[in-house]
């Protein structure tokens, strides 16, 4: 757990460098740098978190709480419909706000237009 921790504010750092910023997000920023990033990566391939709408079942399982189960049913559900909001989770039986939560600030979203 304390591994994930160093890795989401890792993470958080690097879309702050890549924002233009040079310091260390602290964790009520890091929102506002999520919500940035989303905006610019809803449609750019090159996000670094975890693409929900074309990862594979090895890489969604790297996220907290999605095991292999979890990730099946993510990508059947997508093939139905590509999730457009993050909340479009929910859709996935057995994720619901608190796992959601979880997952917010390592997940991004793209899909074909």
């Amino acid at each position: 757990m304390v591994l994930l921790s160093v890795f989401q504010h890792g993470l958080r750092w690097g879309l702050n460098k890549r924002l233009g910023g040079d310091e260390w997000p602290d964790a009520a920023s890091s929102v506002i740098y999520a919500a940035e990033t989303e905006e610019t990566n809803s449609s750019d391939s090159h996000c670094p978190l975890v693409h929900i709408n074309t990862a594979g079942m090895a890489e969604l399982q790297t996220l907290p709480g999605i095991g292999p189960i979890y990730a099946e049913r993510i990508i059947i559900e997508r093939k139905e419909q590509p999730f457009r909001e993050k909340q479009d989770l929910l859709r996935v039986k057995g994720i619901g706000e608190k796992r959601l939560a979880q997952l917010m600030d390592l997940i991004c979203l793209y899909y074909e237009k």
